[in-house]
């Protein structure tokens, strides 16, 4: 699902031209992946290429598009009882299976029936509303509990010939996840990932401060609020920039698997803090199907999770809320 951008609020960095005149560099890529830009931001001793980053991204999408026929959730979503993964994609599932379990189902990896239903989906649009028989026949082909893991062969199962699989609210926090890890690999511990408004960072920029972030405002006039983030990760939800008319009314692309149906509370964006970007964009997408309340309730029963909340008072009007731990997670006041 589309995420909301979060802006940088430093400046561009410049490759140095000599390490010994200058022995830490700042190193700026950027790319276009699983339907979204990314942009990293690295500090290091030694010369970096963006192949680094590029492959592990385009590795999360070679495994987990929807709009490749040949990826491993494509190829599971056309199989009849399930197939063998990658570790990634395993890894990914997992997780998705965990939060959905944490959120008796807010969150459903199984939802892409549904979403093809409203028109949100690879599948072609439709101009009117699907009826409630559609939306119950999709709904029956939905369903986090048809899923079975088998830890030891990464084998995952389904009881249910025509379950799908749709990991797109979870695929590009792992992608930032991904990249991340491929850096540590190369010995870069100062960096910043963002893939698609998701975010994962560690350590220091180039002027030797935690990465300084900026959580957009709905209105789009200015920043809700300005963070700092160094080792940890962030990712921003909302529904206010993917929508779409549907008989006449605007409709967002939020649909919660245990109605069938858009979500129509008025949380505008929810910002997710925890220790990976996986986690993070999981709950993110969790929270914008429960709403404000009851999201508030929800990452407050999780470990190590923080969430900033934008609810709309009216068509220009927001209110902001947040978890008690939200600052100190940040290091802010």
């Amino acid at each position: 699902m589309n995420k909301i951008n979060l802006f940088l609020v430093v400046a561009a960095l410049t490759v140095s031209c000599s390490q010994k005149t200058q022995p830490t560099k700042g190193f700026e890529f950027d790319g276009f992946v699983m339907g979204t830009s990314w942009h990293a931001t690295c500090v290091s001793n030694s010369d970096l290429n963006s192949t680094v980053i590029s492959d592990a991204l385009e590795e999360v999408d070679r495994l987990m598009s929807t709009y490749k026929p040949t990826s491993e959730v494509s190829l599971f979503s056309q199989s009849k009882s399930g197939r063998k993964m990658s570790a990634p994609s395993f890894y990914v599932i997992s997780v998705a299976l965990d939060i959905a379990e944490k959120s008796a189902g807010a969150f459903d990896p199984t939802v892409m029936p549904l979403v093809n239903l409203w028109g949100f989906g690879p599948a072609a649009q439709q101009e009117a509303a699907p009826s409630n028989s559609a939306i119950e026949a999709a709904m029956q082909q939905c369903g986090w509990q048809h899923l079975n893991l088998s830890t030891d062969s990464f084998y995952v199962g389904k009881d249910i010939a025509e379950l799908e699989l749709d990991l797109s609210a979870i695929a590009k926090g792992f992608g930032a996840d991904h990249a991340a890890t491929a850096l540590e690999m190369q010995g870069v511990r100062n960096y910043m990932i963002e893939v698609g408004g998701e975010i994962r960072a560690k350590g220091n920029s180039i002027k030797q401060r935690p990465w300084r972030l900026a959580i957009d405002s709905p209105n789009e006039e200015n920043y809700s609020r300005v963070i700092e983030l160094s080792n940890g990760a962030i990712a921003t939800s909302g529904n206010y920039r993917n929508t779409r008319i549907v008989d006449g009314e605007l409709i967002s692309h939020t649909i919660n698997p245990r109605t069938g149906r858009p979500v129509t509370h008025n949380l505008a964006s929810v910002s997710i803090v925890a220790d990976n970007c996986t986690i993070a964009d999981a709950v993110a997408t969790t929270c914008m199907v429960l709403g404000a309340t009851e999201g508030m309730q929800f990452v407050n029963s999780l470990d190590n999770v923080e969430a900033y909340f934008i609810t709309r008072v009216n068509e220009n009007e927001f209110t902001t809320s947040e978890t008690a731990g939200f600052p100190k997670a940040l290091n802010l006041d």
